[in-house]
């Protein structure tokens, strides 16, 4: 049995007795006879419990206990105390004692205790460990992006995360919606609390009416114990409701009364119940033509759409593609890798010609096929999916998407389509700068000048 024990006790014969005793068990045991030495000894050496006697001189046992919490929450304290004194351990465990055990005891007792604490240890551990993984998957550093239409976004979730505000994500599918709602939760006050996800769209109606509002044991056919709701579980943090518009039209008033007044019915139950929770929904259609349709209710629309949030497609945004790439790649890319594979132009060429109807999880499915087939380093056009290499990416080289654009600046526009036909034409000759010229149907000189200009490939070529 591993595990780091400092004993603190002044009975010298139990303090002998119980280090001899645990060593044969396998921990590795210090001891001391008085507190002030254990504190000192705590702050210098790190130790997962401290087994004291209450009963001390000099510093009690208890006040001892609190010095200990103050310095590390996470040592582990046992509580030694007489039989007559029990009421005392109590109170030591409402200070932060782990456990508690009453003289005379046998070792047998104790290494049962020791046992236990070290496993309580090694779970909070572990689920701290999980958490912090948790949470780091929805740093603001992972929403990628340096388009203006992503900084909006990202500066929009900065500043409604600290509110309790609803919040509305429309976005296609693969858009990263998800992501969006769990930065907002783990940068708001509720971060400690549970994040719990719903998808409305995969369960259908009474499933999902279970789902987020529970049920009692026997109100279907089935239901053999009563079960807690996805709202009750996410009671104090917050739910993210993926999908919302599918959710039938007469359960969407059950979800008006949750917005409204945070309490609801389990299915088949009476006894109302109230929850403390922030609400977050996403959708990736218009709900506005729900409500013209008859498919979403129109207070509900408004109830949720205090906070509205558009992520854009990735197709409206092909600027970020090579930094999601080279964040896809930091993602896939062996930790024993001495650098990142490059991506070849022809291959970059193809990434950003395609429109990408999965958004950026199919991104991110790319790069990752695309790291399993590189054998040399590096992405190629042979290291992307089939379908990818079929790609013509010449067939949209003046194609513009304005779909949502409210006003365009044509100078940039001009710029960017001078870029694409001066790296077609890069591509066609190989950086040939007389064929470039040639077949662009302008002066050799004016390509350089535009080269320049632009800061396209190596200007000595020729």
């Amino acid at each position: 049995m591993d595990g780091k024990v400092l004993i603190v006790d002044d009975e010298k014969l139990m303090r002998i007795s119980l280090e001899s005793q645990l060593k044969k068990e396998g921990y590795h045991v210090k001891s001391v006879d008085n507190a002030l030495d254990g504190l000192k000894m705590v702050k210098s050496e790190e130790y997962d419990v401290v087994v004291t006697d209450l009963r001390l001189s000099g510093m009690n046992g208890m006040d001892f206990l609190k010095e200990i919490k103050k310095y590390d929450q996470e040592i582990i304290v046992v509580i030694m105390t007489a039989y007559g004194t029990l009421e005392s351990a109590v109170l030591a465990i409402k200070e932060g004692a782990y456990d508690y055990v009453a003289k005379p005891f046998s070792t047998d007792e104790l290494i049962i205790k020791l046992q236990r604490a070290l496993h309580f240890k090694n779970t909070a551990a572990e689920v701290n460990r999980l958490r912090g993984e948790i949470q780091a998957e929805f740093e603001f550093c992972n929403i990628v992006g340096n388009s203006e239409a992503m900084k909006k976004v990202l500066e929009t979730v900065v500043s409604v995360s600290g509110r309790e505000a609803t919040i509305l994500i429309r976005g296609e599918s693969g858009t990263g919606k998800e992501k969006i709602a769990g930065a907002i939760h783990y940068h708001s006050c509720r971060k400690m609390g549970p994040f719990i996800r719903v998808s409305c769209a995969a369960l259908n109606r009474e499933i999902l009416e279970s789902e987020l509002f529970g049920h009692e044991k026997g109100a279907f056919t089935g239901a053999i114990k009563t079960r807690r709701g996805r709202f009750e579980l996410a009671n104090g943090g917050s739910i993210f409701l993926d999908d919302v518009d599918d959710i039938p039209l007469d359960m969407q008033v059950k979800l008006l009364r949750v917005l409204q007044e945070r309490t609801f019915e389990r299915v088949g139950g009476e006894e109302t119940l109230s929850v403390d929770v922030r609400i977050i929904c996403a959708t990736k259609k218009d709900l506005l033509e729900r409500v013209k349709e008859g498919g979403f209710r129109e207070d509900l629309f408004y109830r949720l759409n205090v906070v509205p949030i558009s992520i854009p497609p990735l197709r409206e945004r092909k600027e970020d593609i090579p930094l999601l790439i080279n964040y896809f790649l930091k993602k896939f890319v062996s930790q024993y890798e001495d650098a990142l594979p490059d991506v070849s132009q022809e291959a970059m060429n193809v990434l950003l010609a395609y429109d990408w109807p999965g958004n950026v999880r199919e991104l991110e499915n790319v790069v990752e096929h695309a790291v399993a087939f590189s054998k040399s380093k590096g992405i190629s056009l042979e290291t992307l999916p089939e379908y990818l290499r079929k790609v013509d990416v010449h067939k949209d080289l003046l194609s513009m998407d304005l779909y949502n654009k409210q006003a365009i600046s044509l100078q940039d526009a001009l710029t960017e389509v001078e870029k694409k036909l001066i790296q077609w034409a890069h591509q066609k000759t190989n950086g040939n700068q007389v064929k470039m010229a040639e077949i662009l149907g302008i002066p050799r000189t004016t390509l350089r000048n535009r080269l320049v200009k632009l800061q396209l490939f190596d200007k000595s070529s020729s």
